[in-house]
């Protein structure tokens, strides 16, 4: 206040203060022409902390937090010399968060598989990868493998024993089921999800390796579909072989591709149950059905799902979301568990915005996976507070490491402009990041860029990409590829390293 005596005054001043220890420490700090300095300095009463820019003294900030100030739930200690005074240089190659100066270090990128020349016409998608954590074998431990969608009459998949930087191929999952389809036509591997079990269910092991996908006689054409099934499959040997299981669900007889799409898995602690969560258009056709809904089976032994009115294949499933207007389409669903013991649920919300081809990503949670409420209540839209969607194969992600609540990470295809209505901004997408549960967003920059055939001006970001975090929760693996159109096709992977 004015004509205050502050002199005396015990004060830790952050940033540009009208103090004179904060003048006298700018002082200094003006002598270095180097953008990322910033000074500690203790001055009689007065600790100030100082940098050359706003982003810098947050780094300054938590500097002299971690350094300087050891807490416990009832008390914080500061230690730190009465004559210190020290400039330092912060670390710009990560992006700091002003909410709880989290920060994210993005690594190189690293390449998962390409096509080679040959196949530059065939479009990668759905990029799926499992980090190995409940292996028998603890030396197993620390395995990732990863599989994608390809359109070819198999599932390909890869192995990396050095954090994700090196890959190599380890076999082909082809499909070997009768049930599912007939005359020993071949799957087109569709939409796969890998899924590591992290107790013992039924007969399986913790530690026993799925991989559930989308079957469908190989043919390329809307035809091709009219049986689509979503089958199972599982290996004990860190992915050499495959063994197929019955089919969580099918659809047939059907004409223009309606079916069932892009199974996630996840495991239920208080239950025992594994839960199927997939995308169900085979109502498409049906007058006063849904054009397409998200449902869910769930089994205790992993042969045998069990759905509303019964178990089995043939069992129609429980709906999670299913909007009352049959134009809209709900689809690419994700889970995550969070710290707060809530469930969150994203998915893109096809036919939400004015233009009914766009897509907003929108959210849903619950405390219990068989339980999530009205299914006509189609949740919320994940929205930063100046406006800033995103909608198009969506995917989520949560770690417990970052803050209090951890963090949340979403993101999808495009820009949104939900508020005003308007069609998706087809360029580079942000990724969104909540501290709060998925309550509120922030923006973050997405690491993976890329310039589309006929618009190089326009960065876009990739087709259904995926996300899964470490046993520590300190890194996420990020996947990518590239969307429709252009030329490299190859499917790459980074690091995200929490630092709290």
């Amino acid at each position: 206040e004015d004509g205050e005596d502050t002199a005396s005054k015990k004060e830790i001043l952050v940033g540009a203060t009208n103090r004179d220890a904060t003048a006298s420490a700018k002082a200094k700090l003006d002598g270095t022409n180097n953008k990322a300095a910033f000074i500690i300095e203790v001055v009689e009463s007065k600790i100030v902390i100082l940098g050359k820019s706003d982003d810098v003294t947050m780094r300054a900030v938590k500097y002299f937090a971690t350094n300087f100030v050891s807490t416990s739930k009832k008390e914080g200690t500061l230690n730190i010399d009465a004559s210190y005074s020290m400039p330092h240089v912060a670390n710009m190659k990560t992006t700091i968060f002003p909410e709880n100066l989290v920060e994210f270090s993005v690594s190189e990128k690293f390449s998962v598989y390409n096509h080679g020349e040959f196949y530059q016409t065939t479009t990668l998608q759905y990029p799926t990868a499992v980090y190995l954590q409940h292996q028998a074998d603890e030396k197993n431990n620390g395995t990732m493998l990863a599989t994608l969608n390809s359109s070819e009459t198999f599932y390909r998949i890869f192995r990396s024993t050095d954090n994700g930087e090196s890959w190599s191929a380890v076999t082909r999952v082809y499909e070997t089921n009768p049930e599912n389809l007939t005359g020993g036509t071949l799957i087109a591997g569709r939409m796969p999800f890998l899924y590591e079990l992290p107790a013992d269910v039924g007969e399986f092991k913790k530690g026993t390796i799925f991989l559930a996908g989308t079957s469908s006689p190989f043919g390329g054409t809307s035809a091709s579909y009219a049986r689509t099934a979503i089958t199972m499959y599982y290996s004990t040997d860190l992915g050499d072989t495959w063994t197929y299981l019955p089919s969580v669900d099918y659809a047939e007889g059907r004409v223009d591709g309606e079916g069932v799409w892009e199974p996630f898995l996840i495991y239920e602690e208080e239950t025992g149950r594994v839960y199927c969560f997939y995308s169900d258009d085979s109502e498409e056709k049906v007058p006063g059905k849904h054009d397409q809904k998200l449902v869910y089976k769930y089994s205790t032994e992993m042969k045998n799902w069990t759905g509303a009115n019964g178990t089995g294949a043939d069992s129609e499933p429980f709906e999670a979301v299913a909007s009352e207007t049959h134009t809209h389409r709900p689809g690419m669903i994700a889970i995550s568990k969070m710290t707060n013991g809530e469930y969150i649920l994203t998915y893109e919300f096809v036919g939400s915005k004015k233009d009914t081809t766009n897509s907003t990503t929108y959210y849903k949670t619950t405390t219990r996976l068989d339980d999530w409420g009205d299914p006509g209540d189609m949740g919320k839209i994940v929205i930063t507070e100046d406006g800033e969607t995103s909608g198009s194969g969506p995917w989520s992600a949560y770690t417990p490491v970052g803050g209090d609540n951890g963090v949340l990470f979403v993101f999808a295809r495009f820009r949104g402009g939900y508020r005003s209505g308007d069609k998706e901004d087809l360029r580079q997408p942000d990724l969104f990041i909540s501290f709060d549960y998925g309550r509120t967003y922030t923006s973050f920059d997405n690491p993976f860029k890329y310039n589309h055939i006929g618009n190089t001006d326009e960065d876009r970001t990739g087709y259904s990409v995926m996300m899964i975090p470490s046993p520590d929760g300190r890194t996420m693996y990020y996947f990518s590829n590239p969307p429709y159109g252009v030329t490299t096709q190859e499917i790459m992977m980074v690091r995200i390293d929490i630092i709290p």
